[in-house]
């Protein structure tokens, strides 16, 4: 079938004569006797294009027009008022209502279509849905910004983005990859369903990058829906052994050996509760920010309305804004220098233990990082302390011996890396496990 176009009538006879002249030019028609009715099926039924007649009891043609465009679901549609009412004036208030184009009763049937077909190809020159998960593309999502912003309307975004899921496409297919993109889509969809208010606004900014605009009261409630049922369903789209081991095996982009986790999502979300919001531009820059910010945390999390920059310099006591931190177990000099530079720029800092220290001792550090060169014998039951307690802290493993790197994953390494090596490689790995998005010379051999 061709385009849909929904028909808005209440003459029963003329309603079945623009179907069949329609039908005729290979478009799918649906047809309604009302201005509500129309409204709804502008919102199940997903049209092409709406065609209006003015004078409808109860609700009216401009009425139903006007609901339409100020509902984001459906104000990218091209709509065309149907009626005899052609004088200068009312042409007027009906462009003025949203009306894209204004056909006179009675209408020639070739002119009649002419005119749709017009109107369905300058739509479709403006990309508004994203064709994988048919989601409300940038240019809808902007405008709807806008429009809260204009209307002084208390909001929050949400900017969704997927964990590990290169690993994901890479390991099982860009098929799979698109599989869970759609499963993020309908769970989004399921909670805009949710909202009888209908204030909330789902869309896909592309690839894995999805938003949600809604009212800040929902915001913190809605994070934790998204991050329980994704984490919960995603499983089903990897392979039993790898649900079961907890990760994929792979290798990074600079040929080392990883650990990949199971896909999760990181949550930046801002309001314009307490401060105001002036553009879009603003509002997806702190809602960046604040994506980033989550993803330094392992696994699905979320954060909420600061700006990085913003962040007071706190106490010694108080972590909030500090680089991540960087422990080296029983470390050769090479280790350590290879994460200066990390250090030099203020994005990383150090703790070093020439020995083995006690889980307490790494717990009054707090680390985000820990490496172990297991040269020292003692760091391998270290590791699988660590496992037990701490099971989400990323884990280096470092070793002259190649025949430990089965050993490494058993332990729950997230990355093994055999000596000798060039300091890029372990520089490029903490980078990659703290999310650091370090950037490193196109010599580095892979």
């Amino acid at each position: 079938m061709g385009e849909r176009i929904l028909i808005a009538d209440d003459d029963a006879g003329l309603r079945h004569l623009l179907q069949t002249i329609l039908e005729e030019h290979g478009f799918e028609v649906i047809a309604v006797p009302s201005g509500e009715a129309l409204i709804r099926a502008a919102i199940s039924q997903h049209p092409d294009l709406l065609l209006i007649d003015v004078m409808m009891p109860v609700m009216d043609g401009l009425e139903a027009l006007r609901q339409l465009r100020n509902d984001t679901r459906t104000s990218h549609l091209p709509m065309l008022l149907l009626t005899a009412r052609t004088t200068s004036e009312e042409v007027v208030v009906g462009f003025e209502t949203g009306a894209d184009d204004y056909i006179a009763k009675p209408f020639d049937p070739d002119a009649l279509v002419a005119r749709i077909k017009a109107n369905l190809r300058r739509q479709a020159r403006i990309p508004l849905r994203n064709p994988l998960t048919d989601l409300p593309g940038n240019k809808a999502i902007a405008d709807e910004v806008e429009r809260r912003i204009a209307a002084g309307e208390k909001f929050a975004l949400i900017y969704i983005d997927f964990d590990n899921f290169k690993a994901l496409n890479d390991a099982y297919g860009p098929a799979r990859g698109d599989r869970v993109i759609k499963l993020l889509a309908n769970i989004l969809r399921d909670i805009q369903a949710e909202d009888t208010s209908q204030a909330t606004f789902i869309g896909h900014i592309g690839g894995d990058d999805f938003t949600v605009i809604t009212t800040p009261e929902r915001v913190e409630a809605l994070c934790l829906n998204v991050m329980s049922r994704f984490d919960q369903e995603v499983r089903a789209y990897y392979d039993p052994e790898d649900v079961r081991r907890g990760y994929l095996r792979g290798v990074d982009r600079f040929g080392m050996p990883r650990r990949f986790p199971i896909v999760s999502v990181s949550i930046g979300c801002v309001t314009n509760e307490e401060r105001p919001l002036t553009s879009y531009d603003e509002v997806m820059a702190i809602a960046a920010e604040m994506k980033s910010k989550a993803k330094k945390f392992s696994g699905s999390a979320y954060a909420i309305n600061e700006r990085i920059q913003d962040l007071p310099v706190p106490p010694d006591t108080d972590r909030r804004g500090l680089p991540p931190l960087v422990m080296l177990v029983h470390p050769g000099p090479l280790l350590e220098d290879a994460l200066q530079p990390l250090v030099a720029e203020g994005r990383a800092r150090l703790a070093v233990y020439d020995d083995v220290p006690s889980l307490s001792q790494i717990e009054t550090h707090l680390p985000d990082l820990i490496t172990l060169n297991v040269d020292e014998p003692r760091c391998w039951p270290l590791a699988v302390a660590l496992r037990e307690s701490r099971p989400a802290l990323p884990l280096i493993i470092v070793s002259a011996r190649n025949e430990d790197e089965h050993r490494a994953w058993a332990c729950g390494a997230y990355a093994f890396i055999a000596e000798p090596f060039p300091p890029e490689y372990f520089r490029a790995c903490v980078a990659q496990l703290l999310r650091l998005n370090e950037r490193f010379p196109p010599t580095v051999a892979p």
